[in-house]
Parts: structure tokens; C-alpha cells; sequence
């Protein structure tokens, strides 16, 4: 099918849900026959990311590689993963791959572009695999941004325990741990703090935040957005 959208989903539940919602509020649509098609596959049993590779293995990827079989089998013409720490695993994916999958880093950075953010220090809210790998950094680096992650105290009960809880549903209590991280950044100079993690902008957004100071740059917005310029693109719509 023409510029439909593959999703491989399910990292969670709640993630794959906001990030289809936000590329349904991304399209420039007047009706529904304007939307993008989007395939979804969702499997929440793909084994913890985090826990693979603080483990080093790959346990992961296996899961990952027959959900994007299973997209591309059914037509899916680009691929979109709404989970930062299963990009860890990019490279291996995009080998396998004959079609393209968009980065959810990449589609980060050009969201802080866009937003006159063009270097500096920027925080980094993510899970403890995410960070560990340097999923971020790496690329971050070499576009010119330096990426600050919480202190170990603050990463374990606030960013940690915060996802934990938006995957418990316990939002209240996520959204204080994770606005309280991010609070730690900002008091280090830091322009922006990228929710680089699905979960977090679930409860924590601009909107939300009892902390008006703190710019949020939510990573599956921006991947959200990187999905629709691409489907306007192999449409011929810009």
C-alpha cells in the first residue's frame, strides 16, 4: 500500500497508543480518506529492553525482526519503532531491512533544530538501557549537543520508578518522580530536557508541567512528526 506506515509496537502498550495519537494530530487532514495508513504491530511480551542489554544479550532483536517481517509482508513501506531503547538495536534492524526505518533520535534532534536549539547542553530523560548504551549520545554528539542524563540517585527513583509507574497506570505518581529529574537538569544548565523515553510524555508535557521553565522536547512527538513528512513525501504531497 502507497505510503503506509509500519509501526512495530507494543513497548509498551500505552507508548504504541500515544504515538499513533500524535501522528493522527500531526496530519494535515481534513477527512479520513487524507490519513496515513498504519499497520501495527504490537506485542508487549518482546522481552525487557532495558534488562537485555544490561545483560548483554539480544533477546530482543529476535522478537523485533519478525515484527518487522510481518509489517513489510503486509505492506508496509517505512518503519517507525515508538521505543527509544530498542533503538539500541538500529543498526542490526536496518541491515535486514529493505525499506526505511525512521530514528527516533534523529527525529529528535531535528525537532530541537526546529526549535532553535542548535547546541549546548541538553538533558536527557531516558531508561537506564537507553543511557548506558548511549543511544543518545552517540548521535547527539556528533551533531554538537552534549547530553546530561539524572545522577545516579535521581535516575534509579525518579526516572526508573517514574516509567515503572506510567506502565502501572499509577500516573500521578510518575509524573512527580520524573518532573523532579527533570527539575535536576535544568538546575545544571541545561536548554532542554528530551523525554527519551515513549512512557514519559504519556504524563509529562509542557502542558502538565507545575514547572513552566523546563522546554520538553518529547521524542515520540518528533518521531510522530518524522512519520507524517515522510508519507507526505512519498505522496507527493510537499
Amino acid at each position: 500500500m502507497k505510503g503506509a506506515l509500519g509501526v512495530l509496537g507494543g513497548m509498551g502498550p500505552l507508548a504504541t497508543a500515544d504515538f499513533l495519537q500524535k501522528v493522527i494530530k500531526a496530519t494535515p487532514a481534513k477527512r479520513d480518506q487524507e490519513h496515513i495508513p498504519i499497520l501495527v504491530y504490537a506485542v508487549p511480551q518482546v522481552p525487557d529492553r532495558t534488562e537485555s542489554i544490561l545483560s548483554g544479550n539480544d533477546e530482543p532483536l529476535t522478537w523485533m525482526r519478525q515484527g518487522l517481517k510481518v509489517l513489510r509482508n503486509s505492506g508496509a513501506e517505512c518503519i517507525a519503532i515508538p521505543c527509544n531503547t530498542a533503538h539500541y538495536w538500529y543498526d542490526q534492524l536496518i541491515e535486514d531491512s529493505d525499506i526505511p526505518i525512521l530514528h527516533i533520535v534523529d527525529a529528535t534532534a531535528s525537532a530541537l533544530a526546529n526549535n532553535n536549539i542548535t547546541g549546548g547542553p541538553v538533558g536527557l530523560l531516558a531508561t537506564t538501557g537507553t543511557i548506558t548504551a548511549g543511544v543518545y549520545q552517540k548521535r547527539f554528539s556528533a551533531l554538537g549537543f552534549d547530553c546530561l542524563a539524572p545522577n545516579h540517585d535521581a535516575q534509579i527513583n525518579g526516572v526508573t520508578a517514574g516509567i515503572e509507574a506510567v506502565k502501572a497506570g499509577d500516573f500521578d505518581n510518575a509524573r512527580r518522580r520524573l518532573e523532579a529529574s527533570a527539575k535536576t537538569l535544568v538546575e545544571q544548565k541545561c536548554s532542554a530536557v528530551v523525554l527519551g523515553c515513549t512512557e514519559i510524555p504519556i504524563v509529562l508535557n509542557s502542558e502538565t508541567t507545575s514547572a513552566p521553565r523546563i522546554q520538553y522536547m518529547d521524542a515520540t512527538l518528533a518521531l510522530a512528526e518524522a512519520s507524517v513528512s515522510w508519507h507526505l513525501k512519498v505522496m507527493g504531497k510537499v
